[in-house]
């Protein structure tokens, strides 16, 4: 399984809106690098029950993500502060700040 590491970011905002199992397994396969025989292992189950979780949770965070936004709207606040320390220019902030006021 190829890993998205967006996925670890959506589970940091949304983790706790997946089952507790979900959330613990994407977060041990993303976070702490672990295989999914290791997970399986741990959790004692089968590789492929690791695998359909992980796959169900981050079809459930790309959902949330979709839906809520909340990790674009991080995004763009990020890089409007981003471009005011570059430019070191608080009025640059203060108008994309405002900018993404009004999308929210």
């Amino acid at each position: 399984m190829k890993k998205d590491f967006n996925v670890s970011v959506l589970n940091d905002i949304y983790g706790m809106l997946l089952t507790d199992n979900q959330h613990n397994m994407i977060d041990s396969y993303y976070n702490c690098d672990l295989s999914l025989s290791e997970i399986a292992e741990n959790c004692g189950i089968s590789r492929q029950a690791v695998r359909d979780s992980i796959v169900k949770g981050k079809e459930a965070l790309m959902f949330y993500e979709e839906k809520l936004g909340f990790k674009k709207k991080l995004d763009l606040i990020s890089k409007a502060l981003e471009q005011c320390l570059t430019e070191n220019d608080i009025d640059i902030l203060k108008e994309r700040l405002s900018e993404i006021s009004i999308n929210i």
